[in-house]
């Protein structure tokens, strides 16, 4: 089990999609993928897709709105400590 820490707009964006009833479905989505990374930032669905460049990890997010992205580096070396630095459609 992983703690979570979102960057301040990655934040701000969960509480747009908690106050906008339209957008429960993409909510529920990123939620999901969301408790994946906490649960255990080692599974293989949280680590698909490395940008070595940014030096972060992305998990795409399939939602009626179009593909999103979590990107999340660790905090630690024990990955108990997740950064959660953006939640962002996927261009």
């Amino acid at each position: 089990m992983a703690d979570l820490y979102f960057s301040e707009e990655a934040n701000a964006l969960i509480e747009e999609l908690e106050r906008t009833p339209s957008r429960r479905h993409l909510l529920g989505r990123l939620n999901t993928a969301l408790d994946t990374l906490e649960a255990d930032p080692q599974d293989v669905r949280c680590r698909r897709r490395r940008f070595d460049t940014i030096g972060c990890w992305a998990i795409t997010v399939i939602s009626s709105e179009g593909d999103w992205l979590i990107l999340w580096s660790e905090r630690n070396e024990l990955c108990t400590e997740v950064n959660v630095r953006a939640i962002t459609p996927d261009p």
